[in-house]
């Protein structure tokens, strides 16, 4: 979550935001008003894009050009202009630097799913980056399923002895994308047994992220969190990228598996806005005497038997389930449970409109009126349901139920939780 200034433009006085959640009082971010919302658009449309991309694209202007794409990708932007000037870019990209590659193929996979495969298959033949390989074998195996045996090939004959985790994980799921992968029983990761006496939020999705999924919660005592009503408590949350990238690469969705919650704080980042968010991290970018709340394991290097040994053993052999640990390896970080002041407008016609993608966190919804003052929350909801049960603490499992081509409701585990 440090890329680029945008995020920086406005700091939010924690002082006062204290002072109206005491007073009840809505609460207010200038960020979020239709007036600050319609000069961000325009800024980047007329200065960030299309000022920028009508620069050369020379060395000098690889960083104007990094930047347009960023904001390409955050707005949707896509138009004969984009995609010719996205053109230009893969016509001169084997000459640019890594950075400028890695960037070029997110906004290609973001924005262009098909049309460039004729650059990024270009590109993979030749590139000796393996972070570069990785994300055009990505690329061409959503656009040309085709591309597998070639994209085999090629990590035998090139990076046969490579040392980085992703082309170990890329291989891992080429070879498993004709087998079907049950998911175990639930009942059993839903069990007061697992991960005992702790907090543990469950973030349960759809294989495809476009579609919302919901959050549950499990007390310490092993029973659910409830309303007054006596439902079980959930709430809406994606936890898809604006990428779409698979859960490895840096900025891809969320992925499945095991964080440590360790407490909550108020971000200085316009985009996720005022309220509080949880703070998570993922095994390795967490040492696991901090990952296990364990002082006794101070000096213990991480291995994946600890991991899981977290697990029910009906979901130790469920590859998905290790996810947050392969991204951990990958050297992902700062993924967070958090609300959104971004412009859902830029996402009209999307699956999960009118919720907003993130750079990988799990974004939970929130609605903002005119003045920018905040009348939906599911964050604030979760934040506060949390505070009722007196959690400061605890894990969060991102689990995807299944394929199905719909939002996740709360009957699709409602069985399972009693």
């Amino acid at each position: 979550m440090k890329r680029h200034i945008f995020f920086l433009l406005f700091i939010f006085s924690l002082q006062h935001l204290s002072a109206q959640q005491q007073n009840k009082t809505p609460v207010y971010f200038q960020f979020a008003s239709q007036q600050n919302r319609a000069k961000l658009y325009k800024k980047y449309i007329d200065t960030t894009i299309r000022q920028s991309l009508s620069e050369p694209l020379t060395d000098s202007t690889e960083g104007e050009w990094n930047e347009a794409f960023w904001a390409m990708e955050f707005i949707v932007y896509k138009n004969d202009f984009s995609k010719k000037k996205l053109t230009k870019a893969w016509q001169k990209a084997n000459n640019l630097s890594e950075y400028f590659q890695k960037n070029l193929l997110e906004v290609s996979y973001a924005l262009y799913p098909v049309e460039f495969k004729k650059y990024a298959a270009g590109l993979l033949s030749i590139t000796g980056s393996a972070p570069v390989f990785v994300r055009c074998a990505e690329y061409l195996l959503r656009a040309d399923p085709g591309s597998t045996a070639s994209i085999q090939n090629l990590i035998q004959t090139k990076y046969k002895d490579s040392d980085y985790p992703g082309v170990s994980i890329l291989r891992n799921r080429l070879a498993s994308l004709n087998k079907v992968n049950s998911l175990p029983p639930l009942k059993d990761i839903f069990s007061k047994d697992f991960l005992k006496n702790q907090t543990v939020i469950y973030s349960l999705q759809r294989k495809n992220r476009d579609y919302p999924g919901l959050v549950i919660i499990r007390q310490p005592n092993g029973k659910f969190v409830r309303n007054k009503d006596g439902s079980i408590f959930h709430v809406s949350q994606l936890a898809r990228a604006v990428t779409n990238y698979p859960f490895y690469i840096t900025n891809g969705n969320t992925p499945q598996g095991i964080f440590r919650w360790s407490g909550f704080d108020v971000s200085k980042l316009s985009f996720i806005g005022p309220t509080p968010n949880l703070q998570l991290t993922l095994p390795i970018e967490a040492k696991p005497s901090v990952f296990f709340s364990d002082s006794s394991l101070v000096n213990v290097v991480w291995q994946k038997n600890m991991y899981a040994s977290m697990l029910p053993s009906s979901w130790k052999n469920f590859e998905g389930i290790y996810e947050s640990f392969y991204a951990g390896m990958m050297g992902r970080n700062e993924i967070i449970m958090h609300g959104t002041t971004v412009d859902p407008a830029y996402y009209k016609g999307q699956l999960y409109y009118p919720q907003t993608p993130s750079l990988g966190c799990l974004c939970s919804y929130e609605e903002w009126n005119n003045k920018g003052e905040r009348v939906k929350s599911n964050q604030q909801q979760i934040v506060d349901v949390l505070d009722e049960i007196d959690s400061s603490n605890g894990y969060v499992v991102v689990i995807e139920l299944n394929d199905l081509k719909k939002a996740v409701n709360i009957a699709d585990v409602q069985k399972f939780l009693r």
